[in-house]
């Protein structure tokens, strides 16, 4: 008797890893390689492993799924900061410091070590803004 055949890829479901991962635009891989990284970072600086994942998981989640519509807005970078900030947010029991969510992301991420470029870079946000509002939420946090 001869064993089955090993599955080749025409013959493998459609809903497996190997395939999913195949389907994905180029610029969305790019993207999530680019941003991964920093999106975990921040996460993992305000929730517990688990929930950092969970919340850096559903942010791409939801970036994937709406990915043309996101192409389509003008400055995809801050709306997709602006959703993974959300999903953080949602998972964690209280915020740092009260005041505006934005103003609390660059104080967390200036926190962990995150220039003022970088944080521009990562939050889709203009590097002049972000230096002004790290220097105002500095003042702001000595008062």
């Amino acid at each position: 008797m001869n064993p089955p055949p090993k599955p080749t890829p025409a013959s493998t479901s459609p809903t497996s890893a190997a395939s999913v991962a195949l389907a994905l635009p180029p610029a969305f891989e790019a993207f999530y390689l680019l941003h991964h990284p920093h999106y975990l970072t921040y996460a993992q600086a305000q929730l517990p492993p688990r929930l950092a994942r969970d919340a850096v998981r559903a942010a791409f989640g939801h970036l994937i799924l709406n990915w043309t519509t996101l192409l389509g807005t003008t400055n995809p970078a801050a709306h997709a900061w602006d959703h993974l900030s959300h999903e953080v947010r949602t998972r964690s029991l209280a915020t740092l410091h009260p005041g505006p969510a934005f103003e609390d992301d660059i104080r967390i991420l200036a926190r962990i070590g995150f220039t003022p470029e970088t944080t521009a870079e990562v939050t889709g946000r203009d590097p002049s803004k972000i230096r002004y509002l790290s220097r105002d939420t500095t003042t702001r946090a000595s008062s």
